[in-house]
C-alpha cells in the first residue's frame, strides 16, 4: 500500500515537473523569437512619439541654469494631486 502511494507520488512529481519545464522552455523560446522578430522588423518611429516629452524652458534672468516647467504641465500635476487628496 505504501509503495503504491510512493510510486504514484513519484509519477505525479515527474509529470508535474516535466510539464512546468516544458512550459517554461516554450515561454522563453517564444519571448526570444518575438525579440528576434522585433529586431528583424523594427516598428517605424512616428513623429508624434518624438514630441511627446515635456518641454523645458531656460530662464535668461541672472545667467542662472535653472529651468522652468511648462505651466500646462504644472496645472495638470496640481489637478491630479488635488483629485487624489480629495479621494483619500
Amino acid at each position: 500500500m505504501m509503495t503504491e502511494q510512493l510510486a504514484e507520488a513519484g509519477m505525479l512529481l515527474g509529470v508535474g515537473m516535466t510539464v512546468v519545464f516544458a512550459f517554461l522552455t516554450l515561454l522563453i523560446g517564444g519571448i526570444h523569437s518575438i525579440a528576434w522578430l522585433s529586431n528583424l522588423f523594427p516598428y517605424p518611429e512616428s513623429t508624434s512619439r518624438k514630441n511627446s516629452r515635456p518641454t523645458y524652458k531656460q530662464n535668461k534672468k541672472n545667467d542662472s541654469t535653472t529651468t522652468t516647467v511648462d505651466p500646462n504641465i504644472v496645472a495638470a500635476i496640481s489637478a491630479a494631486v488635488n483629485a487624489h487628496r480629495r479621494k483619500s
